[in-house]
């Protein structure tokens, strides 16, 4: 008997959702991070205000062979966030697709003349962005129903965003030094534990909802006519952390399209090819995170506040506690030498008047003497 060689095949993924401009990656590093996760088609799509087809462009430039670049854009729409598709450049020539708060009826009526996908992003995201939080679930679920369009089965970014309390070495430490801060006397008098205790409670209870928007994500995907997938990805770590898992290598991007429309797909969800299928995400993208999915969440504070208030809890926080406790020592130690002292304060304060005085008087002294100098030559003369 000849014993074969069985062939593991390569898995074809594709990562729907990703970023360029916005952070100003350099189009070289994005490939290598698509090349790096083996990804056989990637999609860019900008923000509709932020110029998609430069995006595009800038990587169609560094495209390598064998990875399909689909050209796409995250339109701003009066329902929240909307991913579009199209087979070639041509998905950028509609300028009202890159226009803000375009209506929902009219980026579909576009789409369907031009032969575009169009699918709702993250639709359980934050809730200025995001078709749930804006329109409400029962007129998404009519409008999945009554449209040819699909829902982003599962955001990366928000996937992540659901690991940041209990595994982030960032979010870790925030995490403990609330706790410690909710405990510690210094803090308790200082009037910060219980900031520290609302604050720590508030990232909990935010975790828990994260986990929670991306179930209700899935569960959405049931009404509508075909899913995708994307990490998200505003930096090149993050592209390919959120895939979908095709049955057949695509040609091209309108063949690719074609798949996601018919569902041709075996697996979509986070990439568990990688050793780490949800990112562990660094300091930086750590507060973005955080900024995206607490906005309006913590001790009801306002949306410019609250990125104020993160970044300064985390970063400054412990300079402003220092700062702070400065503060107390020195009014401590001036109601103490004020007591010791007693009048000698004042005296003290008079004395360096008198003498300031003095020296002024000096000053004045020599000004005059010479202006009488000046006077008595004229005379002279």
């Amino acid at each position: 008997m000849t014993k074969r060689k069985i062939r593991s095949q390569k898995p074809i993924l594709a990562d729907m959702h990703t970023h360029l401009l916005e952070k100003r990656v350099n189009p070289k590093k994005w490939w290598a991070a698509a090349k790096k996760r083996e990804l056989s088609a990637v999609a860019i799509t900008e923000h509709g205000e932020k110029k998609p087809r430069i995006a595009y462009l800038k990587l169609l430039k560094n495209k390598p062979e064998e990875i399909i670049l689909v050209p796409g854009l995250e339109a701003k729409t009066k329902i929240g966030h909307v991913l579009v598709y199209g087979k070639d450049e041509s998905v950028y020539w509609p300028k009202e697709l890159q226009k803000k708060n375009i209506p929902i009826t009219k980026v579909l009526e576009i789409a369907k003349k031009n032969g575009f996908l169009v699918s709702i992003s993250h639709p359980y995201g934050y809730r200025l962005d995001s078709a749930c939080g804006i329109i409400g679930e029962k007129k998404v679920k009519k409008l999945l129903k009554e449209n040819d369009i699909g829902v982003e089965y599962y955001n990366g970014m928000l996937g992540s965003a659901n690991d940041f309390i209990f595994r982030a070495k960032w979010a870790r430490k925030l995490y403990n030094f609330l706790d410690f801060a909710e405990k510690n006397r210094v803090f308790k008098s200082l009037r910060l534990a219980k900031r520290s205790g609302r604050t720590k409670k508030s990232l909990e209870k935010i975790s828990i909802e994260t986990l929670g928007r991306v179930r209700k994500a899935v569960m959405l995907s049931q009404h509508a006519k075909f899913i995708t997938v994307g990490s998200d990805a505003h930096y090149p770590k993050n592209i390919g952390s959120a895939i979908v898992q095709l049955k057949r290598k695509p040609k091209n991007a309108g063949t690719f399209l074609q798949m996601i429309k018919r569902n041709e797909i075996i697996l979509a969800g986070p990439n568990f090819y990688l050793a780490k299928p949800v990112d562990e995400l660094k300091k930086k993208e750590l507060f973005e995170g955080l900024k995206y999915i607490t906005q309006g969440k913590i001790g009801g504070i306002g949306k410019a506040k609250i990125v104020r208030k993160i970044t300064k809890k985390v970063s400054g926080g412990k300079r402003k506690i220092a700062g702070r406790i400065k503060k107390i020592r020195k009014a401590r130690i001036g109601k103490k030498l004020k007591k010791r002292i007693g009048g000698r304060g004042w005296r003290l304060r008079k004395r360096i008047l008198k003498i300031r005085k003095a020296r002024f008087g000096k000053k004045l002294r020599k000004a005059f003497i010479k202006l009488r100098k000046k006077r008595f030559r004229r005379k002279k003369k």
